[in-house]
């Protein structure tokens, strides 16, 4: 057998166990399911929601070149006033601000916040995390773009880790 030919059946061998590797890891990872509840206020009116949804964290990950620890909450309400949720909270290592980014439904509307973001920033908002065994509280405080209040508390059972994207 010639070099070119060992060297193909190598790269291709290769590129076939990564992949293997790659489809193990992601069927090994922690069931993504939790019963989350989200209490929030929104221009003085008060929601309330519960149900199944995602709580996941990752303490060593990054955004743009910057070390970072990240957390998101996927939810989507079968009980009560607050129909969907979704967060993404980068808060950087390095101590440069939060990178925030909100998207709420509820009975009366949508709700969003973005900070942190090139060009992208929409209204203010600050995270405080309290935890709490495996888990823990996410209490939002912010406002839209057009000023309206937002408080949000999110509960989640547990956090699980969260997958790399991008490669």
């Amino acid at each position: 057998m010639d070099r070119v030919a060992v060297v193909t059946i190598v790269a291709l061998l290769s590129g076939s166990f990564q992949d293997a590797f790659a489809q193990r890891r992601q069927s090994e990872a922690p069931a993504e399911s939790a019963a989350i509840t989200v209490a929030a206020r929104i221009g003085g009116k008060d929601y309330q929601g519960s149900g199944t949804g995602s709580c996941r964290h990752e303490p060593e990950a990054s955004i743009r070149g910057v070390s970072a620890a990240l957390w998101t909450v996927q939810y989507a309400g079968q009980k009560g006033a607050v129909k969907q949720l979704n967060l993404t909270l980068w808060r950087p290592t390095d101590g440069s601000p939060d990178q925030l980014s909100l998207s709420l439904e509820t009975g009366s509307g949508s709700h969003r916040i973005e900070t942190g973001a090139e060009k992208r920033n929409s209204g203010e908002g600050s995270v405080t995390i309290l935890p709490s065994g495996p888990g823990g509280r996410m209490e939002i405080s912010g406002k839209e773009a057009g000023g309206k209040p937002i408080q949000l508390t999110i509960d989640c059972p547990a956090f699980a880790g969260a997958e790399a994207e991008g490669g």
